[in-house]
């Protein structure tokens, strides 16, 4: 099976509204104090939140197995649970997030699969394999052609996903032989890089990422499972624990955030391969996102 390619359609947007899961459900906000309007769509606890590229839709994936798509409203869309289950029932989905043109939607699962829903068809099209761990960081390149997928054990693999499914690279944030927790919690492709890649670790450490050559069908040294690694272009060590989540600005191709549990905020010119900035709270971030403006 292979994904057909989007029709690069003229989406209607509505106005943004901010979207945050805690243990009292979902949450709402159009920039007031008080939350517009609370639901709680699972049976379990919320693992990530993505709304589709015109803001209609808010897609929300839990511990229960489950991704249910949700309306502006907190009404019920539709609820997408994978063809195949465990003997003890659904796994642990831990990411989520729409394809640039929001026909396709990726989840990854504690099971270590990646699974790819097609919104139009309302089916589960396609899974991914790879991993030796749970997924839970995912980003679209650009073209909608790859998928990237981070898993707990520090691992990054980029899969093809139109044309001849494949995984066609990986690469392998944790050192060899490293022990521990090296969870790779942040995972965006460049919007305006076609080929890049950022990944934020559970050691703080937020990373480049060339994928060029294997895309492309050049030779990189083989990492393990046989498929070409990425080349690491940069690493910054700007945090002191770790970072939960990393962001290129649309609109800005040299600009790239990072989020860290240490309270920072940490702004890095990617050409200059330089901090140019840095907030700071006393209170530990879980996520970040940028507005559709790219702005804010």
């Amino acid at each position: 099976a292979r994904l057909a390619k989007a029709p690069r359609a003229t989406l209607t947007h509505m106005p943004p509204l901010l979207a945050t899961a805690g243990d009292d459900g979902v949450a709402l906000w159009d920039g007031g104090a008080v939350a517009r309007r609370r639901f709680s769509p699972h049976a379990a606890q919320v693992s990530a939140l993505r709304w589709t590229a015109n803001d209609r839709v808010l897609a929300s994936s839990s511990h229960d197995g489950s991704v249910v798509l949700s309306e502006r409203d907190g009404s019920l869309f539709d609820t997408l649970r994978p063809q195949a289950r465990g003997p003890d029932g659904p796994a642990p989905v831990l990411s989520v997030t729409w394809s640039p043109a929001s026909r396709y939607l990726a989840s990854g699962s504690a099971d270590a699969l990646v699974r790819i829903f097609d919104l139009q068809k309302r089916e589960h099209a396609l899974t991914l394999r790879g991993h030796r761990a749970g997924v839970c960081a995912l980003s679209w390149s650009p073209s909608e052609v790859h998928v990237a997928s981070a898993s707990t054990a520090g691992d990054v693999i980029v899969h093809r996903v139109q044309g001849s499914v494949a995984a066609v690279c990986r690469a392998d944030t944790a050192p060899p032989g490293a022990v521990g927790d090296h969870a790779v919690r942040g995972l965006h492709w460049s919007p305006l890089h076609p080929t890049k890649l950022a990944t934020g670790s559970e050691d703080g450490v937020v990373s480049l990422w060339e994928t060029a050559a294997p895309l492309r069908g050049g030779s990189h040294a083989a990492g393990a499972a046989g498929l070409p690694r990425a080349v690491q272009l940069h690493k910054f060590e700007a945090h002191s624990a770790a970072c939960c989540g990393v962001a290129w600005s649309a609109v800005n191709h040299h600009l790239l955030v990072s989020a860290a549990a240490d309270g920072s905020i940490v702004f890095y010119d990617t050409t200059r391969l330089a901090v140019v900035r840095t907030l700071c709270s006393d209170q530990s971030f879980t996520s970040l996102a940028f507005a559709p403006d790219g702005l804010h």
